[in-house]
């Protein structure tokens, strides 16, 4: 009887180490092909269209990096280079205003201010600038080519 214990005890060990082998096999090959689509996931760029709002924004980013030929005031940086450039040549979101006279400036400037010409984002940027202020920008303004 104790031979036949041996036997069995061999057999049960040996179907343990064979399963063993088995199960680790199979989880190195799931292991690999988690890999694969991984790597494969990570290739695909998703194809995403801007919407006009993003691209307005990606222009507004590239104007206010952009290096200017001109000298501007403190005011024309923050108030308007953001939407017309840094040297008045325009964006996508406000049109060009360099080589624009200086009366053509003033008089615009003041029909925004007293909301002659409807635009709510310039009557707020202009809203509490004096009239000597507002003919300064404009001069500035009237230098840009």
């Amino acid at each position: 009887m104790k031979a036949k214990n041996i036997v069995g005890i061999a057999l049960v060990a040996i179907i343990f180490v064979l399963i063993f082998l088995v199960l680790s096999q199979e989880s190195s090959k799931k292991v690999d092909v988690v890999e694969k689509v991984e790597e494969k996931v990570a290739k695909v760029e998703p194809k995403v269209e801007k919407s006009e709002e993003e691209k307005y924004v990606e222009d507004l980013k590239k104007q206010a990096g952009a290096k200017s030929d001109y000298e501007v005031s403190k005011y024309y940086k923050t108030s308007c280079s953001s939407c017309h450039g840094k040297a008045g040549e325009g964006t996508k979101v406000a049109p060009m205003i360099a080589g624009k006279s200086y009366e053509d400036i003033v008089n615009r400037l003041d029909d925004y201010k007293h909301n002659r010409v409807p635009n709510s984002l310039m009557v707020g940027l202009l809203n509490n600038i004096s009239d000597e202020d507002l003919k300064m920008l404009a001069k500035e303004i009237a230098n840009f080519k």
